[in-house]
């Protein structure tokens, strides 16, 4: 009988593995009143491209990668940004926001801010990581949280 739990609970467990495998990261939405104001935020503060856009009730639905030229985002297998026009706009939430790696976490901050963002933490680093976090909020009220990885 011992046994044959055990065998049970180890099919479980492959199963719960198995169905784990399949997932991942499609996307991250971001909420804007204007759509287009703020994709032109993030091309211009993180370097993304457009790859696409689907007509919504609201206004443009705006799919962004990361890639120098738009043949390279499009290429680009990451999870896409994808900005959706609503009414209310973001959402007052601190907790949810988009997370970004990057080279340089101030630096990143400072073309945040240039491109019309605002720096709501300068980069500092996380303990002794030697990992660096900075905040920036789009112009719409979206936080993104920049993280510099340790240099090794």
């Amino acid at each position: 009988m011992r046994c044959l739990r055990f065998y049970f609970a180890l099919i479980a467990v492959l199963t719960a593995c198995a169905a784990n495998a399949q997932v991942s990261l499609n996307s991250v939405r971001v909420a804007a009143k204007d759509a287009e104001a703020l994709a032109k935020f993030y091309s211009t503060a993180f370097g993304m491209r457009e790859t696409n856009r689907l007509p919504t009730q609201n206004g443009p639905e705006v799919f962004l990668n990361f890639g120098a030229t738009v043949e390279a985002a499009k290429a680009n297998t990451s999870p896409a940004v994808v900005i959706m026009q609503t009414k209310e706009g973001p959402g007052s939430d601190p907790v949810m926001h988009v997370i970004f790696t990057v080279r340089d976490a101030a630096a990143t901050a400072a073309a945040a801010k240039a491109a019309g963002g605002t720096v709501a933490r300068e980069a500092a680093q996380f303990g002794t990581s030697g990992i660096f976090i900075a905040f920036v909020v789009d112009p719409e009220g979206n936080r993104i949280e920049l993280i510099q990885p340790a240099q090794r």
